[in-house]
């Protein structure tokens, strides 16, 4: 079944587009409810491409995006409708369609808000499609909070999976007679034990306001971030480039040369090779740069600086991590078979919404602080001091923990803002690189850096030299000879040595 986008740009004429525009606007404000924002996203092939069964279903197809899957579908479709039958049978529901259905379709024109694509398909059918995908979460988690398990809870965490909270106040407004509880309430509750179940880290002590959640993982998000005992600064990425620096004299000067080789025939079969020469030079560090946090490993920092690690004290999150009189604080984790699919998803979420949200309010936290991780853990090593501390729980092994982080924590961006965990970042390098040794070892190293690109430099210039000799004899009675050493003479004169 094709997916579409609610939107698409007129091709045809403006006619159908204002008729689109007029229809979407009337159904939508004819809807007694706020219009959700943009919050189900399709994963982007380049994470999908990482690992592709972390953002894709196994078991449960919900929602639009995976109801249909066929495989998924055809395994699950009647454990959906005897799950069903379980939720309304109490409530003595005789018509499921008038009760539950329509209700539904009332408020499709605003659900489909929610996603950024949807398959062809009639309000009828996505009103069914939603009724019985939203039944059986309600009874799922009814199953969870009572015995402590569900068919498999990591896909109810992915973010391609989530069905919309609107759609589950609908059904349970459906469901519940006047005077029971709160729709509202109800679905807080059963979202706040799955969340504290299933989260790597401790959820905030203060309800998040579910009047502004959108969904499942939405609300295990913002129990995550917002667990804090001060505030901290929002961190952003920029696309990696975007930050203008200023370029050595040496690259200058290898562009200028590339320049003039240019202007010579006979040394054309070398700019290629002056290129790459370029690339290597000057490109690796900063492709280097914006993979992951700059920072030594917990062994290093320990063995080298005397840096301890401790856990945060008052079950502090992660906007809390801070370095204090040799001691770096941080948050426990707890690191199990299904983490990696929750950490995965909810770095996807954010990042698609902190791109996507108009309303604001999205950093990159806790990309930044898996960036961290991936840093301090470089082996087996680091993670056992961790765990001595409490700091990393959970039965995941040691071997697979550095694993995790070696595959997960790139952000491929580089992060602008100065939040609270840039800084100890900041502090933890300035106490490592004032140590005597390291500081050695890293002028011998930005030496022996030095050294080799000014000897790679330098015999390029020969090379390209010899090449404008050889040109130059060629040419000989031509204007070619001047215009090469006018425009030479005119780089070389830029730079001062």
């Amino acid at each position: 079944m094709a997916s579409v986008n609610s939107f698409i740009a007129p091709t045809t004429g403006d006619q159908p587009w204002v008729d689109q525009m007029r229809k979407t606007l009337k159904t939508q404000i004819a809807v007694p409810i706020d219009t959700p924002p943009l919050s189900i996203f399709s994963i982007p092939q380049t994470l999908k491409d990482e690992k592709p069964e972390a953002y894709a279903p196994q078991r449960i197809g919900l929602g639009p995006k995976h109801h249909f899957q066929t495989e998924l579908y055809q395994n699950m479709q009647q454990n959906k409708l005897t799950a069903i039958k379980r939720v309304v049978k109490p409530h003595q529901i005789p018509d499921l369609e008038d009760q539950v259905a329509e209700k539904i379709k009332q408020i499709i024109p605003v659900v489909f808000a929610c996603y950024d694509s949807f398959p062809e398909m009639s309000e009828d059918a996505f009103a069914w499609l939603f009724a019985i995908d939203g039944l059986f979460l309600l009874d799922q988690l009814g199953v969870y909070v009572e015995k402590g398990f569900a068919i498999d809870e990591k896909d109810f965490i992915m973010l391609e999976n989530q069905i919309p909270l609107i759609v589950l106040k609908e059904i349970e407004k459906a469901l519940l007679q006047s005077g029971e509880q709160n729709a509202e309430d109800f679905w807080e509750s059963k979202f706040r034990f799955f969340a504290r179940a299933n989260s790597p880290f401790l959820l905030s002590k203060e309800n998040i306001d579910f009047s502004r959640v959108n969904h499942l993982l939405d609300y295990m998000y913002h129990s995550i971030i917002n667990n804090e005992t001060t505030a901290s600064r929002d961190v952003n990425f920029v696309k990696p480039g975007s930050i203008e620096g200023e370029k050595p004299a040496t690259e200058e000067l290898l562009e200028a040369v590339i320049q003039a080789a240019g202007l010579i025939p006979a040394a054309k079969p070398f700019l290629g090779l002056l290129g790459s020469v370029e690339k290597l030079l000057y490109e690796s560090e900063e492709e280097s740069s914006i993979q992951e946090i700059n920072v030594p490993s917990v062994s290093e920092l320990g063995e080298t600086a005397g840096v301890k690690f401790v856990l945060s004290p008052n079950e502090e999150g992660i906007r809390n991590i801070s370095f204090v009189d040799g001691t770096c604080y941080l948050p426990v984790v707890t690191l199990n078979y299904d983490t990696e699919v929750i950490l995965r998803n909810l770095m996807a979420y954010e990042k698609l919404m902190a791109k996507n949200s108009i309303m604001g309010g999205f950093g990159l936290e806790l990309t930044e602080y898996v960036d961290f991780m991936c840093g301090i853990i470089d082996s087996a090593k680091d993670v056992k001091v961790l765990r001595e501390q409490k700091i990393i729980e959970g039965d995941l092994r040691d071997e697979e923990i550095v694993k995790l982080f070696n595959g997960i924590g790139r952000s491929l961006g580089n992060m602008s803002g100065e939040s609270s965990l840039r800084k100890t970042v900041a502090e933890l390098n300035k106490v490592y690189d004032n140590v005597p040794s390291v500081r050695i070892k890293k002028e011998a190293e930005k030496q022996a850096r030095a050294a080799a690109k000014a000897l790679t430099f330098l015999v390029s210039i020969s090379g390209t030299l010899v090449l404008a000799r050889e040109a130059l004899v060629q040419a000989s009675g031509s204007n070619t000879t001047q215009m090469l050493v006018s425009f030479v003479s005119q780089q070389l004169g830029s730079f001062s040595f």
